[in-house]
Parts: C-alpha cells; sequence; structure tokens
C-alpha cells in the first residue's frame, strides 16, 4: 500500500483484532499509520459523530487543553516583536464551537474560521494568514499530503502552522491506544513523522511534545 503522507509503496499491513477492529498500514519511512481507506466510516455516519462532539468553550478544562499551544504560538510572536492585533490567523478545522477561534480572538487576534462541515466558505481558503491552527484535525484526514500542501500555502513566509494531534508510539502500544478506538481517526503521526514533515517541507520544527507541534514555514 502507497503510504499516504511520504507515498513509500511498501507500508505494512497490520490488523488490530481489539474492539473497534479495524485494518492498518504502517510506513516504515515516516513513521505514518493509517487505516485501510476501504474501512472508514462514509461521510454521513462520520458527520453524525462529529455533532456529537461536545465542546463547550467555557469550559475552565477544555481551554486548559489549549494553553500550551496558545503559549506557543504567542512566545513565538512575542519574539518576533509582533503583537496579537497584527497578526491573522485561520483556525483550519475549527468545528461547530471554534473554541480555539474564541479564545484566539479574546486576545485580540483578527481570527478567521474554515471547516469541511460547519465553516465550508472557500473565501477563507484564498487569503494568506500570519498562522493557522489545526487542532484535533490531522487524524481526521484522508488525504494527509494534500492537506499539509494546503495548509502551508496558507501562511505567509515566516509563518507558523500550529498543530494538536495525538502521537503514536509504535504499532506494539497502538492496538490499545484509546485514541485509535474513535473511528473517524483514521490517520496517526509520531514524533519521526513530524520530523520528516519538517524536513519533506523544509519548515522548522519549533515545538514538539505530543499533542503539541508547532512548525515555522521558512520560505
Amino acid at each position: 500500500m502507497i503510504c499516504l503522507l511520504c507515498q513509500t509503496p511498501d507500508s505494512t499491513p497490520f490488523k488490530v483484532e481489539r474492539k473497534p477492529e479495524r485494518s492498518y498500514f504502517h510506513c516504515a519511512q515516516c513513521d505514518l499509520i493509517f487505516m485501510n481507506p476501504a474501512e472508514r466510516l462514509g461521510p454521513q455516519e462520520e458527520k453524525q459523530r462529529y455533532d456529537q462532539h461536545e465542546n463547550n468553550p467555557s469550559s475552565a478544562g477544555y481551554q486548559a487543553f489549549f494553553e500550551p499551544l496558545i503559549q506557543g504560538i504567542e512566545n513565538y510572536f512575542k519574539a518576533a516583536g509582533m503583537s496579537p492585533s497584527q497578526l491573522s490567523v485561520l483556525d483550519f478545522g475549527c468545528g461547530p464551537t471554534a473554541v480555539l477561534s474564541q479564545l484566539l480572538a479574546a486576545k485580540g487576534y483578527k481570527v478567521f474560521n474554515y471547516d469541511l462541515y460547519y465553516y465550508p466558505d472557500q473565501e477563507q481558503l484564498r487569503r494568506t494568514y500570519h498562522f493557522v491552527t489545526s487542532t484535533e484535525v490531522w487524524e481526521h484526514l484522508y488525504n494527509p499530503r494534500q492537506e499539509i500542501e494546503k495548509q502551508l500555502r496558507l501562511l505567509k513566509p515566516g509563518g507558523i502552522l500550529a498543530v494538536m494531534t495525538s502521537g503514536h508510539r509504535g504499532e506494539a502500544s497502538f492496538h490499545d491506544w484509546h485514541y485509535r478506538r474513535d473511528l473517524t481517526h483514521v490517520v496517526f503521526f509520531s514524533e519521526k513523522t513530524m520530523k520528516w514533515i519538517a524536513t519533506h517541507f523544509k519548515l522548522q520544527l519549533i515545538k514538539s511534545k505530543s499533542p503539541y507541534w508547532i512548525f515555522q514555514k521558512l520560505f
């Protein structure tokens, strides 16, 4: 099977027999693990599961979940001498409640939202931004290479891509990993995968601690 990220042609298949049972492939080149495309949920069932997510923007716990990523963004731009009011951000895959957008807007950033299901305005994808956030999104990507390329095209030179997705720790622990039990999660990255992404796309990986990853676009 061709890897969905690095396109190496011989990703190794393996089967998870613990419920929910699914077949996966593991790429030795970039360390990506991805679900057999034939076993993914259909779009309607996938959307129904997203509708059931309860992301409360007023929840202190949920806000704390975002804090390390927000802090990394703020530290980067503060060091660059730029204030929130100068900066535009796209929350890519913001979901129905756009929690992170609300938190960033409250800090003075100029925020735009895009989501395939909930904020599908394509106009937001025709602009460029100082930074793009993509939180709890990458694990849902059917075509991760193309989607990462799309997100990078949205960045101004020197901009940053701030991602939240839990990193896998190898095939041996994958079978019992809670993160893979959500059947809308179809692709899984590791620290090695993120380093491959940085090298391949000529990015600097400035934060690398699962589930928080921040890349800088160098050109």
